[in-house]
């Protein structure tokens, strides 16, 4: 890793010199514009299409939720003026008035109902649906008023709505049709879609018809530039303003640079290593819950947070960090014991071990193969003949969504965009969620979700979240590592500033007047 590092540092200058072209120029000459670099393509202008944070990165600039949140995740007005609980399973929303699609289409109502209607379509087949389970029916008012009837009280409807209450223009999807949406995003944000070059760049222009407080930034692109390496490189140059998610190793080139600055915040994302359990035949190895826990005692999460993270991040338990409500952060994690690792193996008849294949992008998260390559010798350490599968970061997306995963683990980092302690699990590992891989799982434990969910009482909610995570440990479906740094690169005149759900809201941002 350092071997990496020193070299991108001895050819900077000549990156530095010769890198960027056009787009340093057109950063130069045009400074309404901010140029951010992510590690790869948004994959789709259709938000009940995808919940990767690459494309939503885009997308919560495009399009609109029913509530919104600010800097520190709390929730506030978005599309919704206001929202109420008239009975325990009916919430009432009063909608904003003259509000109009990118496309003139007036927002109303009506669009909130297809929009919900859509996004829980089986037909639609959004990843995300299953967070929206508790809703029952949806019922226009009139323009400006509807209802939301939901199975069971939903304390946390108004922070689901908040990320999940994408809303998108019916008379648009209905004449120009699906595949229209996803190529030219249109809905009612800060900015506008303006081009979408794969693989390349998104160019989105300022709203001038926007609700809200007219962003001061005019323009943004944002390019996919799948190199660490690279993107370091041009945040040095010049020739972008803004690189995402940085890893740790890469602070020092950022903070000696008189160019660019390093900001950072808490982190509501979560790295974890997932094991493959879709239908598991019972004779294989990992679908012995003992031979899970081995794995997890055989990792060393402080040393990998302290020689790979440079100590940034968190050890957690389960699948939730502290910042998310209903997450109890007294529940201990796995401690480090090989000892204990190799004699459950002994114990489930692996005395000799076994083979396994881990599959890690390199570059779509920081860090992401050292970490892999790290927990892979940890295991080879108690006898498990583990081997990491390099793969790109869209075929990682695709297997992820498709819940067809060839390898028997995944390096993963999620993200609680809700806020609550279900926000990674829901997905990820209840047996409905739509990214899960571990199905069948394990009712009682799908159901301490569900009610927590829609548990009113707070110390309720708490104790059914934590017996959620307990049980999450017992059945042990994923080694929990920790908390994903939440650190960015910005230009040295840029003022923007990092959300813990880890998105690029480009609409408080600006440039500094020097």
């Amino acid at each position: 890793m350092r071997g990496r590092w020193f070299v991108v540092l001895v050819f900077l200058g000549l990156v530095m010199n010769v890198g960027g072209g056009t787009h340093r120029q057109a950063a130069a000459q045009a400074p309404d514009a901010v140029v951010i670099a992510q590690s790869a393509d948004i994959q789709t202008g259709d938000p009940h299409k995808t919940v990767a944070i690459h494309a939503y990165n885009a997308l919560i600039n495009v399009y609109d939720t029913l509530m919104a949140r600010d800097a520190d995740l709390r929730v506030k007005p978005g599309l919704a003026l206001a929202w109420r609980a008239i009975e325990p399973t009916t919430w009432e929303l009063d909608l904003r008035r003259g509000v109009r699609f990118h496309n003139g289409e007036p927002f109303n109502a009506q669009a909130v109902k297809f929009s919900l209607e859509r996004a829980l379509d089986p037909r639609t087949k959004w990843p995300g649906a299953g967070v929206l389970r508790p809703i029952k029916s949806v019922t226009v008012v009139n323009d400006h008023t509807l209802r939301i009837a939901t199975e069971r009280p939903w304390p946390f409807f108004p922070a689901h709505m908040a990320y999940y209450g994408w809303i998108v223009p019916p008379r648009h999807i209905e004449r120009a049709g699906e595949e229209a949406l996803a190529r030219r995003p249109v809905g009612t944000g800060p900015y506008r879609f303006v081009r979408w070059i794969k693989d390349e760049r998104v160019e989105l222009e300022v709203n001038s018809g926007y609700w809200g407080r007219r962003p001061k930034i005019e323009r943004v692109i944002i390019r996919a530039i799948p190199s660490e390496s690279s993107r370091l490189a041009e945040l040095l140059a010049g020739s972008v303003h803004l690189i995402n998610i940085v890893p740790p190793e890469v602070f020092g080139p950022i903070l000696r640079s008189a160019r660019a600055r390093l900001v950072s915040g808490r982190s509501a994302g979560i790295f974890y290593l997932q094991f493959n359990l879709m239908n598991i035949p019972r004779d294989r190895p990992l679908a012995d819950r003992r031979v899970r826990q081995a794995l997890n005692y055989a990792v060393d999460r402080k040393v990998m947070i302290q020689s790979i993270l440079h100590n940034v991040g968190e050890v957690v338990p389960t699948l939730c960090a502290d910042i998310s409500t209903g997450c109890d952060a007294s529940v201990p994690p796995y401690p480090y014991d090989p000892d204990r690792a190799r004699a459950l193996l002994r114990e489930t008849g692996y005395v000799d071990g076994f083979d396994m294949t881990i599959s890690s992008t390199s570059g779509g998260y920081p860090a992401d193969l050292d970490l892999s390559l790290a927990v892979a010798d940890q295991f080879q350490r108690v006898g498990v003949r583990a081997r990491v599968v390099v793969i790109e970061y869209g075929v990682h997306l695709r297997q992820i969504f498709s819940r067809n995963v060839p390898e028997h683990a995944m390096f993963r980092r999620s993200t609680d965009f809700i806020g609550y302690a279900g926000g990674v699990a829901d997905r990820n590992f209840h047996s409905r969620g739509g990214t899960s891989l571990w199905s069948p799982g394990r009712r009682d434990f799908d159901q301490l979700l569900e009610t927590a969910a829609v548990t009113v009482d707070e110390q309720r909610m708490k104790d059914l979240y934590r017996r959620a995570q307990l049980v999450f440990k017992e059945e042990a479906p994923a080694v929990p590592l920790f908390t994903a740094p939440n650190a960015h690169g910005l230009h040295r005149d840029l003022e923007w500033t990092p959300r813990p759900d880890l998105l690029l809201t480009m609409a408080d941002a600006s440039w500094r007047r020097r």
